[in-house]
């Protein structure tokens, strides 16, 4: 560990006398599929289930039923579950940003 003197501090600063950057050279690639692989371990191991099939809208629509009537103990009919979607869950004018909003 390297000993610096501090010139100055405040609560959003700090001046050092010297400072010596440590070099931290990644030298492997990280591809999108290593990333997606890291991804899916960091959150099944804060608790969250992963589910390989899970991979259309249909599919996620299924499952968000699911649990939504499991979490709630309801269970939709047919008809209103279609409403809930068209109407609020799925909007057709819904872009990514309005969808984000509503599962944050």
């Amino acid at each position: 560990m390297n000993d610096y003197k501090a010139i100055a501090e405040s609560n959003n600063f700090i001046i050092l006398d010297k400072y010596t950057k440590c070099s931290q050279v990644n030298e492997s690639y990280q591809s999108e599929s290593d990333l997606e692989r890291e991804f899916i371990t960091d959150l099944k191991n804060q608790g969250y289930e992963y589910i390989p099939g899970l991979n259309t809208p249909e599919k996620m629509l299924v499952n968000v039923r699911v649990q939504l009537q499991s979490l709630n103990k309801v269970q939709f009919l047919e008809d209103e579950w279609l409403r809930f979607v068209e109407q609020y869950l799925d909007k057709p004018s819904d872009n990514s940003i309005d969808k984000t909003r509503k599962i944050h």
